[in-house]
């Protein structure tokens, strides 16, 4: 059995909607194949202010909603899916928080995942000194990882 992972973001719809046909695409046809569609929402740097970090806005407040947020990207992505990949593909939904290529990896092991497939963002100059998630899940997953620009 095939298992697929589309890793997204779900603030960047060019980028899922390439990667989701890519899986799609990679997925049709192999008999068992099942596909994963998953986001990671990003860990919350100690010191700053939760809303402040997570959707910019400058009057953030202490509470730290993660079941709530993590309740909407839920239903963003059984839509996409349900709306995306054909019914006898998909396998289900994860939603998790904290560090993305961390949490990908970890998906890979649990989800015994045979192909990753995410997008690639244009690197910054903090890429190249810190190496993009992307990067990062390609050097350290248990399977292989495509890219898709």
């Amino acid at each position: 059995m095939s298992n697929y992972l589309a890793a997204i973001d779900l603030a960047d719809e060019e980028s899922w909607a390439k990667v989701i046909k890519q899986t799609v695409d990679m997925a049709t046809g192999i008999e068992g194949a099942k596909i994963y569609l998953m986001t990671v929402i990003s860990g919350i740097t100690t010191g700053l202010d939760q809303r402040y970090a997570v959707r910019g806005e400058m009057q953030g407040s202490a509470e730290y909603p993660m079941s709530e947020w993590k309740q909407e990207a839920l239903e963003k992505l059984e839509s996409i899916a349900k709306e995306q990949i054909p019914l006898e593909l998909v396998g289900g939904v994860v939603v998790e928080n904290g560090t993305v290529y961390r949490e990908i990896v970890q998906a890979v092991k649990d989800l015994d995942i045979n192909q990753v497939v995410m997008g690639a963002h244009r690197p910054s100059l903090a890429d190249f000194l810190l190496g993009p998630n992307t990067a990062r899940v390609a050097r350290h997953a248990e399977c292989s990882v495509t890219v898709v620009r």
